[in-house]
């Protein structure tokens, strides 16, 4: 709970930061209101949706299952956004995936009752790039982000008394990195919308494999294996295969 409701709270500077003072009292005006509110629950069930997966599952297996969100934003863009989701959008999701069950590896207890967790974790990112793409037909970015953290941050802070407990000044210092960084990804995440359809950006997804592979060989001395490497060839493939279809 605490660190949900800090990536939200340390996510406000670059809010902030980012807009003007003149605009910071227009950024709640946005055309679709209550599209933006529904919206902006959606990171929080997400990221409650994969810590109890976590609690239940191994890692390996909570990544995979919760990585099928781009094979979901790719089957509904066409029926929710009205975007043609052509052939080769569908192989480069489809490589992408099977990049990531190679570097993860997940084992056949995966898909116990627990898997429901991550399972739906995905289901929530997709709806999240899918309204992500509305709301930036009418809303500027910044309207969009204002949305997202105040509504996360509200409902946080109200659920957060049930489970506080003593952060020590590192914890503090990594909560606000979080959040920090989590503002920014939102920020450019609805500029990404704003400007290309929701089946070429989700392959994207994959990627983040390739920073998660060298921050934990850096911080955790965890070295990739040949297999792992060969699962990151195939992601960075895969986003090659979507983009050259889009060029």
């Amino acid at each position: 709970m605490q660190i949900v409701w800090a990536r939200y709270l340390f996510a406000l500077p670059v809010l902030l930061l980012g807009t003007p003072r003149r605009a910071w009292t227009t950024l709640l005006r946005v055309a679709r209101p209550g599209l933006q509110a529904s919206r902006a629950l959606l990171p929080v069930l997400a990221s409650f949706a994969v810590v109890l997966g976590l609690v239940y599952l191994p890692l390996a297996e909570v990544t995979v299952l919760t990585f099928a969100s781009p094979l979901l934003v790719a089957a509904l863009s066409a029926p929710v956004l009205g975007e043609r989701v052509a052939p080769r959008d569908w192989l480069g999701i489809l490589i992408g995936f099977l990049g990531i069950v190679i570097v993860v590896r997940p084992g056949s207890d995966a898909f116990a009752w627990a898997a429901f967790f991550p399972l739906a974790c995905a289901a929530f990112f997709a709806l999240f790039q899918l309204t992500t793409r509305l709301v930036g037909r009418t809303d500027p970015p910044a309207a969009t982000l204002a949305w997202t953290l105040l509504i996360g941050l509200g409902v946080t802070s109200l659920l957060l008394p049930l489970d506080w407990r003593p952060v020590p000044a590192a914890g503090w210092a990594l909560m606000a990195l979080t959040g920090l960084c989590f503002g920014g990804a939102q920020y450019l995440l609805v500029r990404a919308y704003l400007r290309a359809p929701a089946a070429l950006l989700a392959p994207f997804t994959y990627v983040q494999i390739v920073p998660a592979t060298l921050l934990g060989l850096l911080l955790f001395g965890a070295v990739p294996d040949a297999i792992a490497w060969l699962g990151t060839a195939i992601v960075i493939a895969a986003g090659l295969v979507v983009l050259r279809g889009r060029t």
